[in-house]
């Protein structure tokens, strides 16, 4: 193996272990990043149970959002919740029942021109799927 061979030979490893670490930081960043809730756009006064695993984390255009993850609290007691806490911070509530779906909170105002949070049926029995779609001004 003459000296060109064995330097390329040498740099190669070296140059992929670069590239694999690049990538791996880059996805525990994303991953952290998707992990972060509630997104910027969900009220603040919006608590979060602190078992959850964000399943969908998407912005269509400028202004439609949506956002979902799964819980293992009690989703009645938890909806309740966030129900009083948005009546009392202004918002308008419109609660609704869908048979699709256990349990529907409408709601706008403060920076969000509608908005659902929808409590689906999940096909593991200890965890319930919670998805929030919004429309932003």
């Amino acid at each position: 193996m003459n000296k060109k061979t064995l330097a390329s030979a040498t740099r190669a490893p070296a140059l992929l272990t670069f590239v694999s670490a690049a990538f791996f930081a880059f996805a525990a960043g994303v991953t952290a990043q998707a992990e972060e809730a509630p997104q910027s756009w969900v009220p603040a006064v919006l608590h979060m149970p602190d078992d959850i695993d964000v399943l969908t984390d998407r912005e269509i255009g400028s202004s439609l959002r949506m956002f979902s993850f799964s819980t293992g609290v009690d989703v009645d007691e938890l909806l309740s919740e966030w129900e009083a806490a948005l009546r009392e911070a202004g918002y308008t509530i419109i609660l609704a029942e869908v048979e699709t779906l256990d349990r529907v909170i409408e709601f706008s105002g403060q920076d969000i021109s509608n908005a659902k949070i929808a409590v689906t049926p999940s096909m593991v029995e200890d965890r319930h799927v919670i998805e929030f779609d919004a429309t932003l001004p």
